[in-house]
């Protein structure tokens, strides 16, 4: 389900600055382990928990040529059909590496979207859902399960439109 944000409204200005830092720091995550490796990922993998979203997981690096096996980094073996990478936990630069990630990619905080309506993560039950900001060319959504519907204050809004 999308919940699109309508142009010049303050939705939009805060998913603006939502997706700007997913891009951003799926940038900086590329570039720290490029900088750890030697070769740039095309692909790394997020968590969400809790209302938080995209924190990037030092555990799911992707590389698109399957043979290739970067240096200094081990096989993640719960993925077996799709292989990805992760430090060595058993090295001190690779435990440096995490330290300095955890650090830097806490992921994005959906509590500022519970002021529209959008409960991400509700405090009272702990109910949480999986959500992006995103953008296309009509402009600024958020990515969330359609079961959040179930727990929206309202479907109408003069900031959004629900795309199901």
């Amino acid at each position: 389900m999308k919940i699109i944000a309508k142009q010049g409204s303050e939705l939009e200005k805060l998913l603006k600055q939502m997706n700007e830092q997913l891009l951003r720091e799926q940038e900086e995550a590329k570039d720290m382990v490029q900088e750890y490796c030697g070769t740039r990922p095309d692909a790394i993998g997020y968590g969400w928990v809790f209302g938080i979203t995209a924190e990037w997981s030092y555990n799911l690096i992707g590389f698109n040529e399957k043979s290739f096996v970067p240096e200094k980094l081990s096989p993640n073996n719960e993925y077996k059909d799709n292989p990805l990478w992760k430090p060595n936990k058993r090295k001190k630069d690779a435990k440096e590496f995490i330290d300095k990630w955890r650090k830097k990619f806490r992921g994005i905080d959906g509590e500022p979207l519970s002021k529209f309506g959008i409960p991400v993560m509700d405090e009272k039950t702990g109910i949480y859902c999986a959500w992006l900001p995103l953008k296309n060319e009509n402009g600024y959504y958020v990515s969330v399960g359609s079961s959040l519907l179930e727990r929206m204050p309202s479907a109408k809004s003069e900031q959004f439109e629900i795309e199901v």
